[in-house]
């Protein structure tokens, strides 16, 4: 497609890759109130770079790709976190249950049973004992520095299992 001139506005250079950047999101899981926002991060890139670009709808949909994978990253963070923090720490027995977080506390324990023993252990000695990272570490002999990726793929091994536990 050739770049956009004083008569053939962005505008229409949107419109007419609206179609692949649609199924772009769609590939990418992208939430519908979060689509707009990324279109307007990898246009508002393409107009930063707009005079080096020579295919201006292949650099969009290829920004667009690139922010859909940020967008993916900061929703795995923000899933671990949330799992890791709130629920995880009245696991721990560190907050107080009411009803609804009692019945929430036996579905995440059922949940940790199902996961394969390494995992079990870190999430229980990390969030059941409460144990600190170093702690955790050197009981179960991996080293502190590659506590957090075992941390992490322990934490996404949950979140599938409580995934399915969902869809039941």
């Amino acid at each position: 497609m050739a770049k956009p001139t004083d008569e053939e506005p962005f505008a229409r250079l949107f419109e007419q890759a609206r179609p692949r950047l649609q199924a772009l999101l769609k590939l990418y899981g992208v939430a519908r109130e979060d689509e707009e926002d990324l279109l307007q991060e990898a246009v508002l890139a393409l107009w930063r770079k707009r005079v080096e670009v020579r295919d201006y709808e292949a650099w969009l949909l290829s920004a667009l790709r690139m922010e859909c994978l940020r967008y993916r990253r900061r929703g795995r963070r923000q899933i671990y976190s949330s799992v890791d923090e709130p629920v995880l720490e009245q696991m721990a027995g560190h907050a107080a249950f009411s009803e609804t977080d009692a019945c929430l506390h036996r579905d995440v324990q059922e949940m940790v049973r199902r996961l394969p023993a390494r995992h079990r252990a870190l999430i229980q000695l990390r969030y059941g004992l409460g144990l600190t990272p170093e702690e955790t570490a050197s009981r179960l002999g991996y080293r502190l520095s590659s506590l957090k990726k075992t941390t992490t793929r322990c934490l996404q091994a949950l979140r599938r299992q409580l995934g399915r536990g969902l869809d039941l």
